[in-house]
């Protein structure tokens, strides 16, 4: 079993506003309770889908912006929201994040625009260090299903390996390692779950 204390310990060390909650319901909560009623942009994530943060958001009158359910011109209204939410594809045990993108909405959301960004990460992202990041980024249980969901044609989805593929339609165009919070950002609160959560 992952050490999610230590884990956590590195990430505040390093700035982060770090906690562990102990299962999905507890991460819902606890992403509600730091939001409060603020403006709320969502980036691509199945975690967050999980958690049915957009629905809980709407009932309780929050404003949201999801490409997911409001198109996309959603990703731009998300990235000036008050707190932007997503998941990682890897987070070290030594509390380095990693993400991957297609078009670096994520990614440029968590570097600058939103006054404040949450990352949601479930213990089946842990890996040893930033090699293994990448590995786990590029395998066919991430990228690979990602893809797969997506029906996309490439080769992690249809051969379950990666080919650094030229493929239009790949979705690993852009990787990030946040080793501190980014100074464009008031607060990056990272919320670890002791459960599986996402790809």
């Amino acid at each position: 079993m992952e050490n999610l204390g230590y884990i956590n310990e590195r990430l505040n060390r390093r700035g982060f506003k770090s906690c562990v909650v102990p299962d999905v319901s507890s991460a819902l909560g606890e992403s509600l309770k730091i939001i409060g009623s603020g403006s709320v942009g969502i980036g691509g994530s199945l975690t967050v889908q999980e958690l049915e943060l957009y629905e809980n958001l709407k009932k309780q009158g929050n404003t949201v912006h999801w490409h997911w359910k409001d198109g996309a011109s959603a990703k731009r209204e998300a990235a000036a929201a008050d707190f932007y939410v997503c998941s990682a594809n890897a987070i070290t045990r030594d509390g380095v994040i990693a993400l991957t993108d297609g078009s670096g909405n994520r990614i440029s959301a968590l570097s600058f625009g939103p006054r404040n960004a949450i990352l949601i990460i479930g213990k089946n992202k842990i890996v040893a260090d930033e090699r293994e990041a990448v590995m786990r980024i590029r395998s066919a249980e991430c990228a690979g299903a990602n893809a797969k969901r997506l029906g996309l044609h490439t080769p992690c989805a249809e051969f379950g390996q990666c080919d650094d593929c030229a493929s239009p339609e790949r979705i690993c165009s852009v990787t990030a390692f946040f080793e501190r919070p980014s100074k464009g950002l008031e607060n990056t609160y990272v919320i670890l779950a002791d459960c599986n959560l996402g790809l």
